[in-house]
């Protein structure tokens, strides 16, 4: 409400630079009649002129679309003034408006102009003039200031009231009128420009706000409109460039009005066809009719599409009410300041209001900007937002999923646990089925046939013993030591070997700890050396038995070699007995290389090699 309350204000309180001050009303002239003279004629002077007979008085601000229609070219206006001895000597001219471009002569002498006279005008027709001139140049009675001014014809063309004073007086209403006409229009159309631009980006890198896209392309149509009130230049000739600026008065409409029925969310698709049919039918209309001719119907093709600004506009404010949304006010009242101004500027240009007031549409821009600027900063906000609720949702989804993994991790932790605790038991189990029963079972049915000896009785029981507490050394946690192991199987052993009379020879050299072997495996790796331990000390008959433990670098194995001097055992039978069978068989299990010959060192007896590679190496599925 206070933004429109401004606006109504501006609308008609808007600065007329024209009507001064009070210190320039009392010492300077404000010149509100001349004498005119329309002419095409290049050689006119402005001593011609004067001596030219019926001339046209005329009132100031003096419009040509009114006093002179269809006339383009230049106007002389004689302006026939005596100064007031109670004034101080004038030295400045200022002319708030001539519309296209102006130059002035006091008393025959030139003191300034701006823009071309003849040919494709330059275009001055929102800017200021002042001429500073040498108070010399002044006459003590009668004097006069020729102003020729050139147009173009139904281009509001035409000259205002002109001040005549000091320059300390002059030359602050000039730089106010100038920042109002000229530096305030083009600060308004860049900061325009650039809010078109960022809703446009906006629009691209969130591609839900694509309704966005039509603000910006209607905001940038706004600048390119603009751009003539303070340029004095056009890139296209002036009657197409006059096409052009009046059919984007349509297009901005057009592309504004489809923006606020998608912002609305309003089911309103025959509107928008309208619209679109609007634009372009006033597009072929102006580029059909004359540039020179097209500000005569403006209004007219203006005036279908201003009901509509409003009612939209009105349904905007009623929707931003009812959801509480500042950022629909602010379009709101951009918007409708945008008519307001608009319908202000266009009275200006249907001789209205006077030639010399201000246009203010342009600075819409700047109100646009801050619309933009807003919009985008709440649409970022309400995304950031959006994102913060997304990752709290997600931050609580996955607690809730670590929570769940944890318990079922805990859950299969203690399944593992218990499955590896049953597969001890049961690997136990079978080491003593294997050993102790085996050995018993034996030692039974030995017993059936005949009575055994206490010999053979000390000798089951002992190699029960020695299954038991192999099956202890298993159980070992520190049992990748392979040199450990065997130093536990020599402890257990020695004894009985002291018993035979057995020497061993124990060669042992560092070697590098195993990996990836378990329990299960050494405990398979000790019962091949348990095998041929007790065959050299049942059968073979050794007194000597030899065991040595190397590191094999260049093929990254660990060799263990066991040999014995005893009786040996027959060709035929090497490798095919039962207990190398099983060997071979464990061997292969835990995926060591074991090979059976003759100790060629003695000459006589058995020898075993295993080479165990210091990795565990996996059995092919094949």
């Amino acid at each position: 409400m206070l933004t429109l309350l401004a606006a109504l204000w501006g609308t008609f309180k808007a600065p007329l630079h024209v009507q001064g001050n009070q210190f320039a009303h009392q010492q300077a002239y404000l010149l509100s009649q001349a004498s005119v003279v329309f002419s095409n004629d290049p050689s006119l002077t402005p001593d011609k002129v004067v001596q030219l007979a019926g001339k046209k008085t005329v009132m100031l601000p003096d419009s040509w679309d009114t006093t002179q229609p269809d006339f383009e070219g230049q106007g002389w206006y004689q302006i026939d003034f005596v100064l007031d001895p109670g004034k101080p000597k004038p030295d400045t001219v200022f002319l708030p408006r001539a519309i296209m471009n102006a130059h002035a002569h006091l008393n025959g002498q030139w003191i300034g102009g701006q823009g071309t006279l003849e040919g494709n005008l330059t275009r001055h027709w929102n800017h200021p003039y002042l001429f500073q001139f040498s108070p010399e140049l002044l006459n003590s009675g009668n004097n006069t200031l020729m102003i020729q001014v050139a147009g173009y014809k139904n281009y509001r063309s035409g000259m205002g009231r002109v001040w005549l004073g000091p320059g300390h007086l002059m030359v602050p209403l000039y730089e106010s009128s100038y920042r109002w006409q000229v530096t305030g229009s083009m600060l308004a159309t860049l900061v325009a420009l650039a809010s078109g631009l960022l809703l446009l980006l906006f629009a691209k890198v969130f591609r839900e706000q694509e309704g966005f896209v039509f603000l910006g392309l209607a905001v940038i149509v706004f600048a390119v409109r603009n751009i003539g009130y303070f340029l004095d230049w056009i890139p296209l000739p002036h009657a197409q460039w006059g096409q052009l600026v009046h059919s984007l008065h349509a297009w901005f409409a057009a592309l504004y009005l489809i923006f606020l029925i998608q912002y609305m969310s309003l089911e309103w698709t025959w509107i928008r066809r309208a619209l679109w049919a609007y634009a372009i039918s006033v597009s072929v209309l102006t580029l059909a009719a004359s540039g020179q001719e097209i500000l005569q119907f403006t209004f007219w093709l203006l005036l279908p599409i201003i009901p509509m600004v409003f009612l939209l506009n009105i349904l905007l404010l009623t929707y931003s009410w009812r959801n509480r949304s500042f950022e629909g006010a602010i379009l709101a009242c951009s918007s409708l300041l945008f008519a307001l101004l608009s319908i202000r500027d266009l009275s200006i240009m249907l001789d209205m209001l006077p030639l010399e007031s201000i246009l203010l549409s342009q600075y819409t821009g700047i109100m646009l900007f801050v619309s933009a600027c807003w919009i985008i900063y709440q649409r970022y906000r309400d995304l950031l937002k959006d994102l913060e609720v997304s990752n709290e949702s997600l931050n609580s989804e996955l607690v809730i999923r670590e929570e769940q993994l944890f318990r079922q991790f805990n859950l299969l932790r203690k399944v593992e646990q218990q499955r590896a605790k049953d597969d001890e038991r049961r690997r136990i189990m079978q080491d003593i089925h294997d050993g102790v029963g085996s050995s018993l079972v034996s030692a039974l049915n030995l017993s059936e046939i005949r009575p055994l000896s206490q010999d053979e009785m000390r000798e089951v029981l002992q190699e029960c013993l020695d299954d038991l507490r192999m099956a202890i050394d298993s159980l070992d946690p520190q049992s990748d030591d392979l040199l450990a192991l065997l130093g536990n199987f020599r402890w257990r052993y020695e004894r009985r070997l002291k018993a035979t009379g057995v020497n061993l020879v124990w060669t042992v050299g560092d070697v590098p700890k195993l990996e990836g072997y378990s329990s299960r495996d050494l405990f398979d790796l000790l019962r091949i050396v348990q095998e041929i331990f007790a065959n050299s000390l049942k059968h073979a008959q050794a007194s000597k038995i030899e065991l040595s433990v190397r590191w094999d670098e260049v093929n990254d194995k660990v060799l263990l070699n066991i040999s014995d001097n005893g009786v040996g055992m027959p060709k035929n039978t090497l490798g095919r007995g039962r207990g190398l069978a099983h060997m071979q068989m464990r061997a292969k299990a835990i995926c060591i290389e074991l090979y059976t010959g003759q100790n060629m060192h003695e000459k006589q007896g058995v020898a075993v090699f295993m080479a165990i590679p210091k990795t565990r190496q996996r059995q092919s599925s094949a």
